[in-house]
């Protein structure tokens, strides 16, 4: 269940972006703190090469920023072995390598999901199942057609780092993946990654709707597809989604404060969509402090 319940929260929390150049931005809100104007855009996970360009309104936020702000900070390739690094701590010897004990089935699907990048996979078989499996929470939008390739916090990243923009981040890396870990004998490991691969195609498709709103730029109706999806009335839904998104929204909005009075500027900050929505969402922590939201 811990698996299935990450999956929902992480999808709606990281990133991607947009429909096409003449589509009304909708996720897209401005708000001056302190004399410092943030432009707040939001996104999801993975997507496709045919919805670039993006739509004008967010390169022109973009463009007026003197900073991008975004989760992180560092570039995918740099994010990727600081990954490595963290979980280096949980090596397993070559006789525990996790493609000695995973089914046929969920190989085959690992194969595709990994297509063209066979040696990365080796490297998830030599750490313990956490790691891959929050990989392939991250990877599954692929049996759907969407692909993290094409993320939008990567396409802004290497935009920022062209023009020589000053990136911030939010948080560290170590803060996202202590989201992840569990640490349990190997036999369990094995079981929960065959279980989310078994379970990966119908959870993305569960997900569509997210998907289709959010690429129509229809918030009225992302909110409620992710209200739905999220489903507070589970208390175990409701503990991850206070820890995975409320308390980093609490963190994030007294980090744009603190920026405001000690870096003042405009601002572009690109984050997950599902932060925009729900109890205690960063739009609402704003106003809560007596900042005024604009929708672009």
């Amino acid at each position: 269940m811990k698996a299935i319940v990450l999956s929902i929260l992480f999808m709606v929390c990281q990133q991607t972006m947009m429909a096409q150049t003449d589509t009304p931005p909708g996720f897209l809100w401005q708000v001056n703190i302190n004399g410092s104007q943030f432009s707040l855009a939001g996104s999801i996970h993975s997507g496709k090469k045919d919805q670039y360009p993006l739509p004008k309104a967010y390169l022109n936020a973009y463009k007026q920023a003197d900073y991008v702000i975004l989760e992180l900070k560092d570039d995918f390739e740099t994010l990727e072995e600081m990954i490595f690094s963290y979980a280096a701590k949980d090596s397993l010897k070559e006789d525990q390598y996790l493609d000695n004990y995973l089914s046929q089935e969920s190989k085959d699907l690992l194969a595709f999901l990994f297509k063209g990048k066979e040696e990365m996979l080796l490297r998830y078989y030599r750490h313990e199942g956490w790691l891959l499996n929050m990989t392939i929470l991250g990877m599954k939008s692929k049996l759907i057609g969407y692909d993290p390739e094409f993320a939008i916090d990567k396409y802004f990243h290497e935009l920022a780092t062209n023009d020589q923009k000053t990136i911030l981040g939010l948080e560290q890396i170590e803060t996202q993946l202590r989201l992840f870990e569990f640490h349990v004998p190997l036999e369990n490991q094995v079981q929960i990654i065959n279980s989310t691969l078994n379970l990966a195609e119908q959870q993305a498709r569960a997900e569509q709707p997210l998907f289709d709103t959010y690429f129509s730029q229809d918030t009225e109706a992302f909110r409620k597809a992710f209200l739905t999806i999220m489903n507070l009335d589970n208390p175990q839904i409701k503990t991850m989604y206070e820890s995975v998104l409320v308390n980093r929204n609490k963190a994030w909005v007294k980090k744009l404060i603190e920026l405001s009075e000690t870096r003042p500027g405009n601002y572009f900050m690109l984050v997950g969509s599902g932060h925009y929505f729900g109890p205690n969402n960063i739009l609402e922590l704003l106003k809560s402090k007596g900042y005024t939201i604009e929708k672009i």
